[in-house]
């Protein structure tokens, strides 16, 4: 099913827990619409629901933990307490990976100073010559 517009999701620490209330309520109520299906007495259909209601577990309502704040580049590299707030960090996916020494060579051979009279794009067409080389 597609919803449209954004929806704020809650965060279950009980998340199986949940599921299976929610599983075994659904089963009940199929059971006790197949039964009323099939023309049971009313006095068991009465006494079916009284023992569901007894047996059911009150809904699991937790409340949402709040998640950490999103950071920003600046917080990388803040100071705290007279230390780089980004010692510990580790990126998500860290990928290792060769580059041949022609590429550094070629690469070595035309830096870029930043000065205006060299053009940035004449600079990045070499560049992605000299990573060609792979």
């Amino acid at each position: 099913m597609r919803r449209t517009g954004p929806i704020e999701l809650q965060f279950d620490p009980e998340i199986e827990k949940t599921a299976r209330a929610i599983r075994k309520a659904t089963r009940e109520a199929q059971a006790s619409r197949g039964r009323a299906l099939l023309g049971g007495t009313p006095d068991c259909q009465g006494q079916s629901s009284a023992t569901m209601e007894e047996e059911q577990d009150p809904p699991v309502h937790v409340p949402p933990v709040p998640q950490p704040q999103r950071r920003t580049l600046g917080d990388y590299g803040r100071r705290d307490h007279d230390a780089l707030a980004n010692q510990g960090f580790q990126p998500a996916n860290p990928v290792s990976f060769d580059i041949k020494n022609t590429v550094l060579s070629a690469l070595k051979e035309n830096p870029y100073s930043g000065s205006e009279s060299q053009c940035p794009n004449l600079h990045l067409s070499h560049f992605y010559e000299a990573c060609d080389y792979t």
